[in-house]
């Protein structure tokens, strides 16, 4: 596990919010995607009937992990996966306990300056119809919606993806 301090900022209520940026077996935010999958699976568990969500991301396909520390305690996370023809978020939550801080969009903003410096101009995310929360953040923070792309199915009706450029396009 490698994990690298990338700053604190001051929280209301006198919280302290720690950046760290490690990689996809740091135990923290295994916890927190661990959380994750409780949390969504039963959102989805009648639409899959039994057949498997996509395959999560690997060591070796991530790039970076951002993570969020409230008071040195996981709060969120997200992931920058590098797939062979596009930069993917992937796996970002906020612990129900941190929630209505404005991690989720920081944590994104981070992955999208995560992605700038390993040369992309644009990143991709897919999330499920089921978490209108995820939706909600990701049009507010400027990405569009596009067409489901592989490896997700556009016949299972669950995916719905995004793009956002991160360079300015002419």
């Amino acid at each position: 596990m490698t994990t690298t301090a990338t700053g604190t900022v001051d929280l209301p209520g006198g919280r302290v919010l720690t950046w760290a940026e490690t990689d996809w077996d740091d135990p923290r935010a295994a916890a927190l995607r661990a959380a994750m999958d409780g949390e969504i699976a039963p959102r989805y568990a009648a639409l899959r009937q039994g057949s498997p969500p996509p395959a999560p991301p690997s060591g070796e396909d991530v790039a970076v992990v951002v993570l969020a520390l409230v008071d040195g305690a996981p709060a969120a996370t997200g992931t920058l996966r590098r797939l062979p023809d596009r930069w993917e978020v992937k796996r970002l939550l906020v612990d129900a306990d941190h929630r209505r801080l404005g991690l989720a969009g920081r944590v994104l903003a981070r992955l999208e300056d995560a992605a700038r410096d390993r040369g992309a101009d644009e990143l991709f995310l897919q999330t499920g119809n089921r978490q209108p929360e995820a939706i909600a953040l990701y049009e507010r923070e400027g990405w569009e919606r596009i067409e489901v792309f592989a490896p997700y199915d556009p016949a299972d009706g669950i995916s719905v993806c995004f793009r956002k450029a991160l360079r300015a396009e002419p």
